[in-house]
């Protein structure tokens, strides 16, 4: 009889020469999902996709299972959360564990990254206590790389950057964004004007509303230029600009986004051995500022902006190193 690792060699093979040419992603995971299940025999083999915000069910083999699963929530939640591999010997004793069926004892996720970003998890039980070790993970790991492109949807981000003039300028040049706007961020009224933020009593910050292609730049690249565009030390104040409303700040409307977020602040912080006056934030409410302000810079190309002319060339120029399969 053949040993497990026997097996996954066996089928880490199956799996290559079957998608060498694959494109379509549903396709694939649905005869990676059959090969594994087929393969060991599990109780439920399968996979989750992120999809607006929450793990939705895609192909599977085995009994019904739960068709959406929330960011941090059971296995399949945290390990997306987590970006890791989790194996649960005993399903009972997981903290939140999510009971899709009570035959299912024994669990192992693995999340599937993409351009740096969690777009799918596998997900695996068993009848069986204790099922999966070090050795399924390997494997498994190995084996959910060989998947074909997810197609992502775009993406955004929030970012206060001192006066959003520049600051539009210069993040509309990066490589992958698609779409920029100007307005006013996590503030306390509504539907506030220019001249309202300008007096401070708002608490609104302003911001570039940023839309980018994650197959072609990443959101830790993204953020790294951005925090070359600021003085990160600097509290409520950019260039000559002074206020609560040029603060920086990083807001978020995807859950996923602030493990990659507080990576890069954590590191940019190391170059200054203190901690960063960047706000760093759940995205709360967002107005567009009026004509006036969108593109500011290309409407007025002698307008007034802080940032320095070096650094509109340096996001032309710049390239993602991070961007990957």
């Amino acid at each position: 009889m053949i040993n497990k690792t026997e097996k996954y060699t066996l089928l880490a093979k199956q799996i290559e020469s079957l998608l060498s040419d694959e494109k379509d992603t549903i396709a694939a995971m649905a005869n990676v999902a059959a090969l594994i299940h087929d393969t060991f025999r599990f109780w439920w083999t399968g996979f989750y996709r992120v999809i607006d915000g929450e793990l939705l069910l895609g192909p599977f083999q085995g009994p019904v299972a739960c068709m959406h699963i929330g960011y941090g929530k059971g296995v399949c939640g945290t390990a997306w959360k987590e970006r890791r591999s989790i194996v649960v010997p005993d399903v009972e004793q997981f903290p939140g564990h999510i009971a899709c069926s009570s035959e299912s004892r024994s669990e192992i996720v693995v999340p599937v990254i993409q351009h740096d970003r969690v777009v799918a998890v596998l997900d695996i039980d068993s009848r069986e206590l204790g099922t999966f070790d070090e050795i399924d993970k390997e494997w498994l790991e190995k084996i959910v790389l060989s998947l074909p492109a997810f197609n992502l949807p775009e993406s955004e981000i929030f970012l206060a950057a001192g006066c959003f003039w520049g600051a539009e300028k210069y993040l509309k040049l990066i490589e992958g964004v698609t779409f920029t706007e100007v307005g006013f961020a996590n503030g306390n009224t509504d539907n506030p004007t220019y001249k309202e933020v300008y007096t401070d009593q708002t608490g609104y910050a302003e911001t570039v509303h940023l839309r980018y292609n994650p197959t072609i730049v990443s959101l830790r690249f993204l953020l790294e230029m951005y925090l070359k565009a600021i003085d990160p030390t600097s509290l409520n104040k950019q260039g000559e600009d002074e206020g609560t409303r040029y603060r920086t700040g990083i807001y978020y409307n995807d859950p996923a986004d602030l493990p990659i977020v507080d990576d890069v602040v954590a590191e940019e912080a190391k170059k200054y051995g203190l901690p960063l006056q960047v706000e760093v934030e759940p995205l709360r409410n967002f107005y567009p500022a009026d004509e006036y302000h969108q593109d500011y810079l290309d409407k007025n190309p002698s307008g007034y902006c802080h940032l320095p002319i070096a650094l509109f060339e340096l996001a032309r120029k710049a390239k993602d190193p991070h961007k990957s399969n």
